[in-house]
């Protein structure tokens, strides 16, 4: 790739700010008692097949007057601002069985499903399960601890808020796109070393002939699109449990120092505060997310609980070969996810 060829600053829909969406609304979106019902008599219409739940397709779940809706989610989470909020559904009526049928079947209107950990689980849950995150097999969604921005390995990624926390546990995003504009603006000498390869920790799940841990750009220019993927505490982590990963310059080092201290002073950051029910689904590629740390209300049926998808659409934009190490593959539809050898496709209603 040759640097020169991306712009100096990103223009269009994707390049928001977080303090001007916070004074709009567009990007909520309520769902009608009639689009309610027919999610209902979908997943209703699935369970009364007894499919296994990872067996849920299109066809098993079907929404046809949802389909316009469903295409605008689409086109805006892959060619416009790259995030949603869908607000209404009421799990606390449906429970979880049906509310993760549901959502599931959602998903897969929007693309292929991926399996979010090494036991090949398609709907994964973000909840506190007393993990400790000093162990270098824990990842930060076991716990109750604060996020970092960070991008996920599909293209997007879904939260389905099923119980919110007693305080704590909001979500944060960011547009990568307005970031890059930031650097450029600020210390447009540290572009470059953004476009070089920064080793990351797998935390664990490593696929069969891999190393525990991959190297990849933070930004990547390809076919005319500019594409982020950032997890620092995986990175910080790769130099610190792996003696033999290339060590980072001192220009990537301060290229990272300012992404955190331009995400920090939170002009370009659009908080959200989720309630049950609400669906976020955030294009991976120019979104970067976040959570704070959170409390618990002490009865465990209370917990803070997400379901969470990743989504491989069949058009979604094109990959470099070098994403393959964490990727899988680059061919949209089959790409992202954690697979390793053994572990098969499957739906838990409980965090294993």
């Amino acid at each position: 790739m040759v640097i020169n060829q991306v712009p100096k600053l990103l223009t269009g829909p994707s390049a928001w700010l977080g303090k001007d969406l916070v004074k709009e609304s567009n990007w909520i979106i309520s769902w009608t008692s009639s689009q309610i019902a027919d999610l209902e008599n979908a997943g209703k219409y699935f369970l009364s097949l007894n499919q296994p739940l990872e067996n849920i397709s299109p066809s098993l779940f079907p929404i046809p007057k949802l389909k316009p809706q469903i295409d605008a989610i689409s086109n805006v989470l892959l060619n416009g601002r790259g995030f949603v909020l869908l607000k209404g559904l009421p799990v606390e009526k449906f429970g979880v069985e049906l509310s993760a049928v549901i959502y599931l079947g959602l998903g897969v209107h929007l693309g292929n499903l991926r399996s979010n950990n090494a036991k090949g689980h398609l709907l994964g849950h973000v909840k506190d399960q007393g993990a400790d995150i000093q162990n270098r097999n824990v990842r930060f969604y076991q716990t109750n601890k604060k996020l970092d921005f960070h991008t996920d390995s599909a293209d997007l990624v879904g939260l389905l808020c099923l119980q919110k926390a007693k305080a704590g546990g909001e979500s944060y995003i960011a547009s990568s796109m307005s970031l890059f504009n930031e650097i450029s603006l600020r210390r447009p000498d540290l572009i470059e070393a953004l476009f070089t390869p920064f080793p990351t920790d797998r935390r664990g799940e490593i696929p069969d002939g891999c190393d525990p841990w991959y190297s990849m750009p933070i930004f990547t220019w390809y076919e005319n699109q500019l594409t982020c993927t950032y997890i620092r505490q995986y990175i910080d982590a790769a130099q610190r449990n792996f003696p033999e990963v290339p060590r980072l310059s001192d220009a990537q080092i301060e290229a990272m120092n300012l992404i955190d201290s331009i995400l920090a002073e939170g002009e370009i950051v659009l908080p959200m505060a989720f309630e049950p029910g609400d669906i976020q689904i955030l294009n991976n590629h120019q979104i970067l997310h976040s959570r704070s740390d959170f409390e618990n209300w002490p009865e465990p049926e209370r917990h803070r609980h997400l379901l969470r998808l990743w989504i491989a659409p069949m058009n979604a934009r094109p990959l470099p070969n070098y994403y393959e190490p964490r990727w899988i593959s680059t061919t949209p539809g089959k790409r992202g996810g954690i697979i390793v050898a053994g572990a098969k496709p499957t739906v838990q209603l409980e965090p294993h």
